[in-house]
């Protein structure tokens, strides 16, 4: 049964319910499968789901999808307004709706090798606008609880360790650089 928000809070509760019992019942490997089409771009699949990925022409894609770090702010925004819409329906708040903008920094000279410049994003801008018959303290609090429940927020936030492994071998990984 899909209650407030659309979140199904029967199921919600009975996997907590199970977790409190047994907390290794709620870990879980994600996974997904990235075939490279040539080029910049790529298709994941994850679940049943094809995602695409490509660059724009400028820097030398096809544009027959988002970018990698363009689906990373996706995956940001989406968790944290799942974490909204889900700590919403915990309190009994009735959501109209919830838009996210979310914005980041990339100097591309860290991808094409130019100078000493850090690859990833300098820093990332999320304006959040909930719709909701609550005050503006509770919407506020909404938002800092979908925001400290997204485990992508964690885990851009903290360093998160990476291993790579070569057909089936770990590979030694390079320091990343720490330029500007």
């Amino acid at each position: 049964m899909i209650g407030r928000n659309g979140v199904d809070m029967e199921r919600v509760n009975a996997l907590k319910k199970v977790m409190q019992e047994d907390p290794a019942a709620g870990s879980k490997t994600i996974s997904a499968i990235t075939s490279w089409n040539g080029g910049a771009h790529s298709t994941t699949i994850v679940r049943n789901f094809a995602v695409p990925a490509d660059e724009p022409a400028v820097l030398g894609g096809t544009d027959r999808g988002p970018g990698p770090t363009e689906l990373m702010l996706t995956g940001l925004s989406a968790c944290i307004a799942t974490g909204i819409a889900y700590s919403a329906a915990e309190d009994g708040i009735e959501v109209d709706s919830i838009e996210i903008d979310v914005a980041g920094d990339l100097d591309l000279g860290g991808f094409l090798n130019i100078g000493d410049l850090r690859p990833g994003l300098a820093e990332i801008r999320l304006t959040v606008r909930v719709d909701a018959d609550a005050p503006r303290e509770t919407i506020e609090e909404l938002v800092n609880h979908g925001y400290r429940r997204s485990p992508v927020a964690a885990s851009l936030e903290g360093r998160v360790p990476v291993r790579i492994c070569i057909g089936g071998e770990e590979a030694a990984l390079s320091e990343p650089r720490s330029g500007a």
